[in-house]
């Protein structure tokens, strides 16, 4: 890096950057990032408060402590990307969907153990950086045909986030192509804000199903079905697998004499 990027980087990182102060078509697209993060944090709050109904939620549910590391992990998206630090914003989603599985798994296997027993009982499981756990979590709320697809999705989730954990050839080499293109640290394109946007959707819609699978099956139908039947208008309804979760609910007497629409409006909002 040349001398005078290298002063430019160094203003950047220790200056908080105003959303105001960008290009259009960057702080557009941050807007979305920010809009995303938020949906997130409502339903994961939902979740949390939803559960915490019963009283031995705080002795017994991992999301008593867990909770407050997603919510730094999902803010942390939106902040570092305003910084224009993205592979950083990855490692991030990295720990959140491992988090996830983890917490789903664990959750699943020993529901009403005490959050004491739980560290004790899945102490390897919880230390372990390997995700193959998440092959034996049940996904009760998805179609059948879906639960190898989801599968899929997380691990190739997983498996893009991972490759900015540590210091490798294909990231030094990256540096070196847009170094070469004339591009500074901190210029990003407006197409790289929108794959980081499609990354996070795709990254915390995956959370967002682990979580609902690790509480009661209420929980989710209590989010995501209105009280007249329609469901819930949310970013996250246009994520194929909360959609297909929405679908589980559509048994609902609310939801009978208006089915037909509710499922139209259902396939028309999926888009990642």
């Amino acid at each position: 890096m040349l001398q005078g990027e290298g002063r430019e980087t160094g203003r950047r990182l220790y200056a908080k950057t105003q959303i105001a102060d960008l290009p259009p078509a960057i702080a557009e697209r941050l807007a979305k990032t920010d809009f995303i993060v938020r949906s997130y944090m409502s339903g994961l709050a939902f979740v949390c408060w939803n559960t915490a109904r019963d009283p031995a939620f705080s002795a017994n549910h991992l999301l008593t402590h867990v909770a407050e590391d997603l919510l730094q992990s999902a803010v942390s998206l939106f902040a570092l990307a305003t910084e224009s630090l993205g592979s950083v914003a990855k490692r991030e989603l990295r720990f959140l969907i491992e988090a996830s599985i983890k917490l789903c798994f664990v959750q699943q296997q020993g529901y009403n153990l005490t959050i004491a027993d739980k560290l004790r009982q899945f102490e390897e499981v919880l230390w372990s950086q390997r995700i193959s756990v998440q092959r034996n979590i049940k996904l009760w709320l998805l179609p059948e045909a879906m639960h190898p697809k989801f599968i899929e999705e997380v691990g190739r989730l997983y498996g893009v986030t991972s490759t900015f954990v540590h210091l490798t050839p294909a990231q030094i080499e990256e540096r070196m192509a847009l170094a070469s293109q004339g591009r500074l640290p901190g210029r990003e394109l407006p197409a790289e804000v929108d794959e980081f946007n499609q990354l996070i959707s795709k990254g915390l819609a995956a959370s967002l199903v682990l979580l609902f699978h690790s509480v009661p099956t209420h929980v989710a139908g209590e989010w995501l079905v209105e009280t007249d039947g329609t469901s819930h208008d949310w970013y996250f309804a246009g994520s194929r697998f909360i959609a297909a979760i929405d679908s589980d609910f559509d048994y609902k007497h609310e939801r009978q004499d208006k089915l037909a629409a509710v499922k139209a409006a259902r396939v028309a909002k999926v888009s990642f």
